[in-house]
């Protein structure tokens, strides 16, 4: 069983992440830390993110977003805006410079292309990922809508249960959760006294 989420500490998220993506790759732990590229130094493919993010579900009991950052930001801004031929805009440039702060700056470069983002996904951006979805479980209201009893965490489930009445209340998607976060972005990119994130 699972320690409960809401008492990781910001080290215990990193090292069960790293934990779960080197069982996921099948690589030692000492092989893998928060700079690993996923491609490059661990070889991860399409399938192998798909693995880490399932596993990643099961070990915190939360739902992983079904889209990527820049997926979202062109649901909301408008891909036309974020990419164009192929390569990412200076919009999109300074998107992913605050809402994937991970990334090495000197990789969003102007020429950036769609195809090369994925390369830079590193270990980190999954433990980024995790906290936000964590930090977004442990601020729910765990009082049941229904008889007003405290819910409970699911101990299988990315879900709260009121145990008085049985209502389920689930976690909100990472979809939903990182939209909200990509709102943020979207402040600190019309604010260019913003800070990153």
């Amino acid at each position: 069983m699972n320690p409960a989420t809401e008492s990781c500490s910001v080290d215990d998220v990193e090292g069960r992440v790293v934990a779960v993506i080197a069982r996921a790759m099948d690589v030692p732990v000492s092989e893998v830390s928060p700079s690993s590229s996923l491609e490059a130094d661990l070889g991860a493919q399409s399938l192998d993110f798909l693995d880490i993010a399932f596993s990643l579900e099961r070990e915190f009991r939360i739902q992983f977003p079904r889209t990527d950052f820049l997926q979202r930001a062109g649901d909301h801004f408008g891909e036309e805006n974020l990419v164009k031929d192929g390569v990412v805009t200076p919009f999109g440039l300074k998107l992913l410079a605050l809402g994937m702060p991970e990334i090495d700056p000197e990789q969003l470069k102007p020429g950036l292309k769609i195809t090369d983002l994925q390369k830079m996904f590193t270990v980190a951006t999954f433990i980024r990922v995790v906290r936000q979805l964590l930090e977004s479980k442990t601020a729910m209201d765990r009082t049941c809508p229904n008889c007003k009893a405290e819910m409970v965490e699911s101990s299988a489930l990315p879900e709260f249960v009121c145990n008085a009445c049985r209502t389920v209340v689930p976690v909100p998607s990472g979809d939903e959760v990182l939209f909200r976060h990509l709102l943020t972005v979207e402040q600190q990119a019309n604010d260019p006294s913003a800070g990153g994130s």
